[in-house]
């Protein structure tokens, strides 16, 4: 007995020194994967010297002679803080999740590829200007030397077993592509309304209903859209409709207007984003305003990247968001114009 009871100790102790050396393991790895934050690095393709600044909260402030610069310093940032998001993005654009992720996302792949996103994006990127190549080159470039500077690659890749892929130039445009497509409807439900009312109602009255703008529809130039006509007796009479159209109180009978509603339409409410701004003569600061939601889903990490870029010539300041993987403000301000955008 007592000897069973000293392998049995022995095993325990061999247990928790196993455990412990697996933690340890995990907790250098994770540990090498992150970012680096302070001292310097050497980054090729620089013409001048960038200056990293991190706030309390680790957003960057990157100062360079010339926006190249800038963006290349911005694509080694990205990689070390974000590159598994900036992987899984652009694989959703061109469907290459499967490949990373297992045969379970081959049916969302399959959706996507139809539409051939990575060549497209290719072919957008090979008629653009060269002004706005070389900035997603450089950016690309400074994307690859970040991910090889770290000293272990991001851990959801140590879980998953894989190796991340270098970026390519046309991945900018995937997951500009990815955000565009997240802003999408997957139906076509408002179309086939429209098309149900205009089956069901004279031309006239369709109209009416259907076209009539709300205090929501006003152009930017301070005009007013004009209602269209109500229709004239002779295009639509209700003396003339059949008693039979209506209910017994008094309203038109879904059932004889030939309109029904899909299956979960009616609860379904839509989702849509809003913004709105204010003069400087109706705020405190006497400085004009610009509130944006563009109302995407909270997500770890988040969607959006919040960094200011500082360069010298020419004289650029811009503060805001951007999507990582791309090297561009997305919504911010440059000190005299703030600006945002919404799914229209």
């Amino acid at each position: 007995m007592r000897r069973a009871g000293r392998w049995l100790w022995r095993g325990l102790l061999w247990l928790l020194l196993f455990v412990a050396l697996a933690a340890l393991a995990a907790w250098l790895a994770l540990r090498a994967s992150l970012p680096e934050v302070e001292g310097e690095a050497k980054l090729a393709g620089l013409t001048g010297r960038v200056l990293v600044e991190r706030d309390a909260h680790g957003v960057p402030v990157i100062r360079g002679a010339n926006r190249l610069d800038v963006a290349r310093a911005t694509g080694f940032l990205h990689a070390q803080d974000r590159f598994f998001q900036m992987d899984l993005t652009r694989r959703a654009a061109a469907g290459e999740l499967a490949a990373l992720l297992g045969p379970a996302l081959l049916p969302t792949d399959r959706h996507m590829r139809v539409h051939r996103f990575r060549a497209r994006a290719a072919e957008a990127l090979g008629a653009a200007p060269a002004a706005d190549r070389a900035l997603v080159e450089a950016y690309t470039e400074g994307v690859n030397e970040g991910l090889a500077a770290l000293r272990a690659r991001p851990f959801e890749y140590l879980l998953l077993r894989q190796q991340p892929r270098p970026w390519r130039a046309e991945d900018a445009l995937l997951v500009v592509f990815a955000i565009w497509i997240d802003l999408q409807g997957g139906g076509f439900r408002a179309e086939l309304q429209q098309e149900r009312l205009h089956a069901a109602l004279p031309e006239a009255l369709y109209r009416v209903v259907a076209r009539s703008p709300s205090t929501w529809d006003a152009p930017l130039d301070g005009s007013q859209l004009e209602p269209p006509p109500w229709p004239t007796p002779e295009e639509y009479d209700l003396r003339r409709v059949d008693p039979a159209v209506f209910d017994s109180a008094g309203e038109p009978a879904a059932s004889q207007l030939r309109f029904t509603w899909l299956p979960g339409e009616v609860d379904e409410s839509l989702v849509g984003s809003n913004n709105w701004a204010l003069s400087g003569q109706r705020t405190a600061s006497g400085r004009a305003l610009v509130a944006n939601d563009m109302h995407l889903g909270l997500r770890v990490p988040n969607v959006w990247y919040r960094a200011r870029l500082v360069v010298q010539d020419p004289v650029v300041d811009i503060t805001g968001v951007m999507l990582p993987g791309a090297p561009i403000i997305v919504a911010g301000s440059n000190g005299h114009v703030a600006w945002g955008f919404t799914n229209s």
